[in-house]
């Protein structure tokens, strides 16, 4: 049975890591088939591929940000998670009341029903 990592990720849909012709999904917070810890989907890959992956890809912003991490303990996953819970991705739902600088609210349009 191959060595196993825990691979947290914060993008809404997950990513798709890709080592040479092999694909592995990751999952996303929006997976709700998956444990989600501090806004990051948890998924089980294995180490030899995260590693190789890891050597492609370690110096892309999404993994030094800690958007995309790997622990070799799934609770050790989860605590890492907990600690990073304020690491934005940059695709987080915009707040409803005050959604970016410039940008106001309506609240005529926002109580209208829809249809």
């Amino acid at each position: 049975m191959a060595e196993m990592v825990t691979v947290g990720c914060k993008l809404p849909n997950g990513l798709v890591l890709e080592v040479g012709p092999e694909r592995v999904q990751v999952a996303g917070w929006r997976n709700n088939t998956v444990k989600i810890v501090g806004g990051y989907g948890l998924t089980q890959v294995e180490k030899a591929f995260w590693e190789a992956w890891l050597a492609e890809h370690g110096q892309q912003p999404y993994v030094k940000n800690g958007v995309i991490f790997a622990q070799d303990k799934a609770n050790s996953a989860a605590a890492q998670a907990t600690e990073q819970e304020t690491v934005k991705s940059g695709l987080e739902p915009l707040p409803q009341k005050d959604p970016a600088p410039g940008v106001n609210r309506n609240d005529e349009v926002m109580d209208k029903p829809q249809g």
